[in-house]
This record gives C-alpha cells, structure tokens and sequence, in this order.
C-alpha cells in the first residue's frame, strides 16, 4: 500500500488476518470491513481484481434503483479467544493492587492474554439491512452486462450489518495486558466486556498489538457478482460482451430476464471475501448511464 513501510504493511496484514479468524466462526461467509471505519453502505459498488478490492462507486451511478429494508436489531457479540483472555473488573471508588494505570476513583477493566495473537472483538448495538429481493438487482444486472457496462469483477453491496460501537484489542506477545478506564456514563452495577465497546479507554498497556474503540461502523456486509457459470453460459451463446459497447446493441434476451426473474441465484453468486488485507484507496466512479432502463 502506497506510503506504508515493510513492517506498518506486515502489522496491517497480521491484524486482519487475527479479525477474520476472530469472526470466522460467528459470521461465516459474510465481508469484513478493513480498516474498520471503512464506510461500506447497501448499493455500493466495488471492483475486485487478483484478490484487491477497491471501491467503484455505487448503483446510483449506474441508474440502478434498489429498496432498503429498515434496520433490524441483531443484538450484540462478544468473542474472547476462546477464553484465552483473563478480565478483572474495578468499579469505581476502589482499590486493586493489580491495576497500576487507574485512579482509585476510576472503574475500568483489566485484561491480560495468554496467547500471542489472542483477540478481543465487542460489538453493541448490532443492527441489519439489506435489499429486500435480489430479483430485480439480478434482472438490472443482466442487462447492465449485455449493455457492456457491468464486468465480472463489479460486486453489488445488498446488505450490511452496523454497530453503534465496538472495541478490538489484539495482543502482539503471550502475556499481553492492558487497563482500560471505563466512562463515566457507564451505568451503576456490575461492569461487563459489552461495556468496553465505545465507552473504553486505554489508561496503559504492555505488548499490546492492535487497538481500537469507537462508535458508529459498519462492520460486516455481503456482496454479490454475476455467476461465473452464467457469464459463461453468455459467452457461449452469445459471444464476448464488449466493454462499454455490449453486444451490438442487440436487445437482452428474454431467456436472460426469465433466468433472473425465476431463480436470481442462477444469475448471481456471492463470492468468499480474498484472503488479501482489503485495499481502502477507491478506484474513480464510472460516468452516470443516460438511462434509466
């Protein structure tokens, strides 16, 4: 990545490699965002090229309408490493010998990880959207592609999942620790981990790796691309679309809208996210289509 030496590139790397296996077992096929204020919404559009992927603006662009549905809650989610994270909690107005960072008077948390590359993801306040129904995409999809002006590398954005705030810490050596000091406007009662998300900050920190707390990000997202098998299918028949042209301004075929009408799963896939850490620098948007079909 342009401006990053060697070894800031090998830590990006490392950490999103220790994310996704973090929220591999909960959140499966989905995308993750990296960094995590990557600003993902329903309807964008992205490029995806030798494992890259870069922003490409949005259906808008291209004269695509699509519905959102309203944001549905999905609650919250906790991983610890498995249990490989100690936590001793301090309320405020107390005295621990083992916390060295805070003040009697602050309430915070203590976490120490017993392995290197262990992690700690909280996300509060989890909500989902998305498109109703993929037919209509698929159909827009279709003839975008016959028109020329939608390749195999463009993936739609059809639903998001947003968190109002999140903590992720990552330690860089076995033995990690660090404290963190708890607002003010945390509520009275027992402290918990869904309290470090947003409300945390690090009063002090040994071999601590990556870290961040926050509010308001979209952390989670599915794409869909127009199938591999399909686009082939196309070829065949019909021969290679041409960038920009289509296929000599021949009308779609009807077969091709009742594919996508019928059975859009026949026309679009959603592919696994690359392996590769995600690229943040955006490619240009495309000129806006004079249609509206």
């Amino acid at each position: 990545m342009p401006g990053w030496d060697r070894e800031e590139l090998n830590a990006v790397v490392d950490a999103f490699a220790v994310y996704r296996d973090a929220m591999r077992e909960a959140w499966g096929d989905w995308w993750l965002a990296w960094p995590l204020l990557q600003k993902v919404t329903v309807g964008d559009v992205l490029h995806e090229s030798r494992g890259a992927v870069r922003a490409a603006g949005t259906l808008a662009d291209r004269r695509i309408a699509f519905a959102e549905t309203a944001p549905e809650a999905r609650g919250a989610f906790v991983y610890d490493a498995g249990g490989g994270i100690d936590l001793r909690f301090k309320a405020s107005g107390t005295t621990d010998p083992l916390f060295s960072a805070l003040a009697d008077a602050d309430a915070g948390v203590l976490l120490r990880f017993a392995r290197q590359r262990a992690a700690l993801v909280v996300y509060r306040g989890l909500t989902g959207s998305g498109l109703p129904d993929t037919r209509a995409l698929a159909g827009m999809l279709v003839r975008r592609h016959w028109e020329g002006r939608w390749d195999a590398g463009l993936l739609a954005v059809t639903e998001v999942v947003r968190a109002d705030a999140a903590a992720v810490l990552m330690a860089a050596e076995a033995g990690a620790s660090v404290e963190l000091s708890l607002s003010t406007s945390v509520g009275a009662g027992p402290l918990h981990l869904l309290d470090l998300a947003g409300s945390a900050r690090v009063a002090g920190s040994r071999h601590l790796g990556f870290q961040w707390i926050g509010e308001t990000l979209t952390p989670l997202y599915r794409v869909v691309r127009l199938r591999d098998t399909w686009l082939g299918g196309v070829r065949e028949e019909y021969g290679p679309v041409q960038p920009g042209r289509g296929l000599d301004t021949e009308p779609v075929p009807p077969l091709l809208l009742e594919q996508a009408a019928d059975d859009p799963s026949a026309v679009l896939e959603s592919p696994p996210q690359p392996l590769t850490v995600p690229v943040p620098e955006p490619v240009p948007a495309p000129e806006p289509d004079q249609d509206a079909s």
